[in-house]
C-alpha cells in the first residue's frame, strides 16, 4: 500500500491510498483543482470514495470530483442523506456501519464508530497486501473497546488537532473551546499522544498526526508534546518515522 495525505486540517481533508488494483479516496475536502494540483501527474481514477462525516471540511470538493469522476460513495445514511443535498447527482451509495468490515476489491476495511458532533462518524483501518493502516479523524475520545482494531498498525493517519494551553487563551468564544474540547469535538496533542502509546506496536513504522488547527496547534508542539508523553510512559519513538500533515502542502507518500 501507499498513502498520501493531501490535505488535512480545518478548511479541508483528503487521504489518497492505492494497492496495486486500488485506489480509495478518504474524505474530499478540498476542491478537484487542488487535489490535481498536489499530486504528480494528476488524480489517479477513483475506485471507491470512503467519507467519515458530513461536515463541510470533509465534503466540500464532492461536487467538482462528481463532476468528473463517478466513484460509489461508501459512508453511513445519515452521513449519506446530508451530504447529497449539495450534490448534482446522487452518487451510488453503498452503506457503512461501525463495526461492519466489508471488502473493496483487494482492501479490507473495518469501520469505527467515532464521537464527534457529527451524526454517525467513522474511522478506519485499512489492510491490504499483509499491511495495516488507521485513519482517526475526528473524535473526541477512543473507547477502550476499539483499541484491539486499532492496535499495531503499520501506519497511523491520527488526530492531533490542539494544544489545550493555546486553546483555552485563544479569542475563540468560551462556548467553541468548550466544543472541541469535549467528547464530541477534536483530539488535543496530550490525547492524540496518550491514545498513540496504547496503540502503537511493533510492526508501526509510521505516524501522521494530522487535522492541526492553524491558529492553536503548531507543528512543534505536536511533536515535543507526542515525545514528552511516550517517554512519561518510558516508551520509544525509536524506528518510527513521524509526519505531520499540512493543511496547504500534501505528505509525500507514504509506503506502507
Amino acid at each position: 500500500m501507499e498513502v498520501i495525505v493531501l490535505a488535512s486540517g480545518s478548511k479541508g481533508n483528503a487521504t489518497l491510498l492505492k494497492t496495486e488494483s486500488t485506489t480509495l479516496l478518504i474524505d474530499a475536502g478540498i476542491s478537484m483543482k487542488a487535489m490535481q494540483e498536489r499530486l504528480e501527474g494528476g488524480l489517479p481514477d477513483i475506485d471507491g470514495l470512503l467519507l467519515t462525516h458530513s461536515h463541510s471540511d470533509h465534503t466540500k470538493g464532492l461536487r467538482g470530483l462528481y463532476r468528473k469522476q463517478t466513484p460509489p460513495l461508501y459512508t453511513t445514511k445519515p452521513s449519506y442523506a446530508e451530504t447529497k443535498k449539495r450534490l448534482d447527482i446522487a452518487p451510488e451509495f453503498m452503506e457503512v456501519e461501525g463495526a461492519r468490515p466489508f471488502a473493496f476489491n483487494d482492501v479490507y476495511v473495518f469501520p469505527v464508530e467515532l464521537s464527534h458532533d457529527s451524526e454517525a462518524t467513522l474511522g478506519f483501518v485499512f489492510e491490504a497486501e499483509g499491511k495495516r493502516v488507521a485513519y482517526v479523524m475526528d473524535t473526541g475520545f477512543i473507547p477502550e473497546s476499539d483499541y484491539e482494531h486499532l492496535s499495531n498498525c503499520d501506519l497511523y493517519i491520527f488526530e492531533s488537532n490542539y494544544d489545550a494551553g493555546m486553546l483555552f487563551s485563544s479569542e475563540r468564544p468560551y462556548y467553541l473551546k468548550r466544543r472541541i474540547d469535549s467528547v464530541k469535538g477534536h483530539l488535543s496533542n496530550s490525547d492524540a499522544a496518550y491514545y498513540l502509546t496504547r496503540l502503537v506496536g511493533e510492526k508501526t513504522r509510521t505516524l501522521v498526526l494530522a487535522h492541526a488547527s492553524e491558529e492553536c496547534n503548531t507543528e512543534t508542539k505536536a511533536l515535543d508534546t507526542l515525545s514528552s508523553v511516550f517517554k512519561s510512559y518510558a516508551l520509544e519513538l525509536t524506528g518510527i518515522e513521524v509526519h505531520v500533515a499540512k493543511q496547504d502542502t500534501p505528505t509525500p507518500w507514504l509506503k506502507v
